[in-house]
């Protein structure tokens, strides 16, 4: 099939930005290796109002977030999938300096009392916990899975490698990927994460639960959950490791205290770029080649705002903003 836009990568970036152009009615191409496992594929998915180990406003988080629920909302509407899903976070104290952060005037209406707090046997908090309402959790396997099925069934889909075509403007949305990296050369700073999969019985817990950095989240099977994340710059492979296994199961124990089955555990490498930002634009150089990259760990919530700039960019020249346009965060070759 020819088409206008070649997308390579069907991860959360390229599988947003294909849909955007498909909403625009441009002919795309996606081309994906459908690897046994991907970052986007691991990725929890959530989505919250407040980040970090020093709590901050997640950066724009008043705009992505109802560009991320009005998009995916869309795409439920048109594959019958239901992977977009309203989840308020409790996130637990772990010292008086952090509840004491919580109360500052920027975090008004974005946090209030958890209603009902978790058990404090089962969930220690000497230090108190606030709920964030307005966060939710993308499901990225099942709106991938979705996303892939309805492009293969139109032939927009291809599994393999990519091979550069003359005439369509080809998007670059592999992730962090060294062998292809050389095309478009981007400042990585990539991070490998292991997750788990566990089984809580009992629990009974439908949000999700944030301390010190972990998160805790329901997959929408009962009494099943995934915790992570881990973080290594070492070696950046999705290989998961017994150390990673080990450190998992020892921060779950901390935050709830009730036995748990591991069935499965996961790993995957974040595409972080300096400045923890998307990058996306067109080469200088090239007009036909273009980027859509760096999603990092918040790309469930960046995604649908950023691929929608830059398809309105390539299909209607519409401007790309300055802190996310690749000509202001990398030098060429």
């Amino acid at each position: 099939m020819s088409a206008e836009f070649v997308i390579v990568g069907a991860g959360l970036a390229g599988t947003t930005l294909a849909w955007a152009m498909v909403r625009r009615r441009r002919t795309v191409r996606v081309i994906d290796r459908e690897p046994a496992s991907s970052t986007s594929r691991v990725a929890a998915g959530l989505m919250t109002p407040i980040t970090g180990k020093k709590p901050a406003v997640s950066w724009r988080w008043h705009d992505l977030r109802p560009a991320a629920e009005r998009f995916y909302r869309e795409v439920e509407a048109i594959t019958g999938g239901r992977f977009f899903h309203p989840r308020p976070v409790v996130r637990v104290m772990t010292s008086e300096k952090e509840r004491e952060a919580f109360a500052r005037p920027e975090f008004a209406g974005l946090v209030t009392p958890p209603d009902p707090p978790p058990h404090p046997v089962v969930v220690p908090q000497p230090f108190g916990a606030v709920l964030m309402p307005t966060a939710a959790q993308l499901d990225t396997r099942l709106y991938l899975d979705c996303s892939r099925d309805h492009f293969r069934d139109r032939g927009w889909y291809d599994r393999g490698e990519y091979t550069r075509p003359t005439a369509a403007v080809v998007i670059l949305c592999h992730g962090y990927d060294p062998p292809t990296d050389k095309r478009y050369p981007l400042p990585f700073r990539p991070a490998k994460g292991e997750i788990l999969t566990v089984r809580i019985p009992r629990f009974g817990e439908t949000r999700a639960i944030n301390r010190g950095g972990w998160w805790l989240a329901p997959t929408g099977i009962p009494d099943e959950y995934r915790f992570g994340a881990t973080y290594s710059w070492d070696v950046l492979d999705d290989v998961p490791t017994v150390t990673g296994r080990e450190e998992l199961a020892s921060r779950l124990g901390e935050l709830v205290q009730l036995p748990f089955e591991v069935v499965g555990h996961a790993a995957g490498v974040r595409p972080i770029v300096a400045g923890r930002k998307p990058v996306l634009g067109v080469h200088p150089d090239d007009p036909r080649l273009a980027v859509f990259n760096g999603l990092s760990s918040k790309g469930s919530l960046s995604a649908p705002y950023f691929a929608e700039m830059l398809a309105a960019h390539l299909c209607d020249d519409a401007p790309i903003d300055p802190e996310v346009d690749v000509r202001h965060r990398t030098p060429h070759p």
